[in-house]
């Protein structure tokens, strides 16, 4: 797991010599060296992959680091993060993110509300992740979106808590705008620029965990 405040994760059991999470395999890779952008999206498509081609396997891997599980779903519910591939075709959209790392707070059928941490700087993700596993939503509104669920690019990738911290730190947000039916790339730095000039403008509240039919789903948190 990546270092930075681990103390605020829950559910970590003792992890087997020898073992890595999804994350830890990709920030192995890095070698210490800094990647390119495209370079971590396509680790992080090649390891999710490996869910497709044999789940089962994957998911008894995980559960030998956590209580919780990085598992691909089909659907969404409120109280996960999720990163999944979307492309939003709404041209009165300034930008949109095409590979967002979104806290779902609200699904319903074929769509979804959530805050994309992408629209965030790193630091300041940091801190939002500490309040979501103390129990509590606070984030900038400018983070706020809705997604819809046939915009999204296979499946969804459900994150376990014990990734957090490493999740928000993967450069792997891709902002772009439409424009006469064409895409272009969106400086990720404005828009933080543009979040942080509405921090104070905020959406708080309490979390609430919903589960895929599994207790442990809802002891995210204490």
């Amino acid at each position: 797991m990546a270092a930075g405040f681990k103390d605020i994760q829950r559910n970590t059991l003792v992890k087997p010599e020898g073992y890595k999470t999804l994350f830890e395999r990709i920030t192995e890779k890095t070698g210490g060296e800094k990647k390119s952008l495209s370079w971590y999206m396509s680790q992080v498509k090649e390891e999710s992959s490996r869910y497709k081609k044999d789940s089962k396997k994957l998911i008894r891997d995980e559960k030998r680091d956590t209580n919780d599980e990085n598992v691909l779903r089909r659907y969404t519910v409120a109280g996960h993060l999720y990163m999944f591939e979307y492309k939003a075709k709404s041209r009165w959209l300034p930008y949109y993110d095409k590979f967002p790392l979104v806290y779902v707070v609200k699904s319903n059928g074929g769509e979804f509300w959530g805050a994309n941490l992408h629209y965030m700087s790193p630091k300041r993700r940091i801190l939002a992740i500490k309040k979501l596993m103390q129990g509590r939503i606070d984030m900038p509104k400018a983070c706020f979106h809705k997604y819809l669920g046939d915009h999204v690019n296979g499946f969804y990738l459900d994150l376990a808590a014990v990734e957090w911290d490493t999740a928000i730190l993967l450069p792997v947000e891709d902002f772009v705008r439409n424009a006469k039916g064409a895409t272009f790339p969106y400086e990720r730095e404005l828009v933080w620029e543009e979040t942080s000039d509405q921090q104070y403008d905020r959406i708080k509240g309490r979390r609430i965990i919903q589960g895929y039919g599994k207790a442990k789903d809802k002891q995210m948190v204490k």
